[in-house]
């Protein structure tokens, strides 16, 4: 049933900071927000030192530099500078989705467990909200999103559909043939987003992006992030890549000077530092299967991930292992407010911050079991 209101607010990560304060602890591991644990390309903090003494200066509006690089980038779509969209923050981009085609009474279909920001810009536009199950079925399939159940829940009022691709916070994607084939089904008209902020994790599986779908599906728009792999979340920098025609809507809604100069120049260094993606992909790929295989030696159930953290399912109000583990410097993301109160969301840090993890997860386990 659509719901036009949600008191469902989006909660960060606790700063380290507090931490500190509040356990009186001098170490925090922040495992909480999916941040890249090796910090930013050292080429992207050096460009952003030399940025800083033209502060005083207005940065590019219109981000050209970095439409440009982003293209070049993606030179195997055959994209247009005008297939293009920066933001602050793919956030931002989401937003601008919503100012653009959604009005009082439009329909919003999102799926149960995603990503508190598509309710919090359905309700800023007074769109009515349709939540779907996602599959629960004890298969490959478990906790994906349910591209019948959206498919289903179609009305002639639905407007927009958002489709995270790796889904956060649960980690599971839908497989590049699926989402053509359900593009395929559903009425033009309406605008299908597909959040991919952690694709390229998915990619390093295997998987393929929706970006080549641009060219055969004119009412589909792709958001991207910088704050995932490239570890620039503190520049908040984001795009969006779709139709010519949706990207200049999407443009005459967006603040002049959306994005700061430091962002820009970040984002640029960071996509031509090819070695930082592929040490950063291995890295997370090698502390993923450490994480995995311990949880398997307790017979601790998790959900396959194809991102940069793993929702880890406990059995239990989940609130006592995440303040446990808050009492011995550790942060992790509770999911209560996704619906998800028996899970805890852990992003994939470096060796040392997993094995600490591990450590002391084992040691409260068996204290609550």
């Amino acid at each position: 049933m659509p719901n036009p209101k949600s008191t469902n607010t989006y909660q960060p990560g606790l700063s380290a900071e507090l931490v500190k304060k509040k356990y009186a602890v001098s170490k925090v591991v922040k495992l909480a927000s999916n941040e890249n644990p090796l910090g930013p390309s050292l080429n992207a903090i050096n460009a952003a030192r030399q940025e800083i003494l033209s502060l005083n200066r207005y940065p590019d509006g219109k981000c050209s530099d970095l439409i440009e690089e982003i293209r070049v980038y993606h030179k195997k779509y055959k994209l247009k500078t005008k297939n293009i969209i920066i933001g602050n923050g793919s956030n931002e981009i989401l937003e601008l989705i919503g100012r653009t085609f959604l009005a009082k009474n439009d329909e919003v279909i999102i799926s149960k467990h995603a990503f508190l920001v598509y309710k919090m810009i359905s309700n800023s536009m007074r769109a009515k909200i349709v939540e779907v199950n996602i599959n629960k079925k004890n298969d490959a399939s478990f906790m994906t999103v349910n591209l019948d159940s959206i498919k289903d829940s179609i009305s002639s009022k639905t407007k927009v559909i958002f489709i995270a691709n790796p889904s956060n916070p649960t980690g599971t994607i839908i497989d590049s043939k699926r989402l053509k084939e359900f593009l395929k089904s559903i009425p033009k008209k309406i605008i299908v987003v597909i959040d991919e902020a952690y694709i390229e994790y998915a990619c390093y599986r295997g998987h393929k992006s929706a970006l080549d779908l641009i060219k055969d599906f004119k009412n589909i728009i792709i958001t991207r992030s910088f704050s995932k792999i490239y570890a620039i979340a503190g520049s908040r920098v984001g795009y969006g890549i779709s139709q010519t025609d949706i990207i200049q809507k999407l443009n005459s809604m967006r603040q002049p000077f959306n994005v700061n100069q430091i962002a820009q120049i970040m984002a640029i260094k960071s996509l031509k530092d090819k070695k930082f993606l592929r040490d950063s992909l291995e890295i997370n790929k090698t502390c993923y299967e450490y994480i995995t295989k311990e949880l398997d030696k307790d017979s601790i159930k998790y959900i396959d991930s194809y991102t940069n953290f793993i929702t880890i399912y406990f059995g239990i109000d989940a609130s006592v292992i995440f303040e446990g583990l808050l009492k011995k410097g550790i942060i992790l993301r509770p999911l209560k407010n996704y619906g998800l109160p028996n899970y805890l969301r852990v992003t994939i840090g470096t060796m040392n911050e997993c094995k600490l993890f591990i450590k002391n997860l084992r040691i409260l386990l068996k204290r609550t079991r």
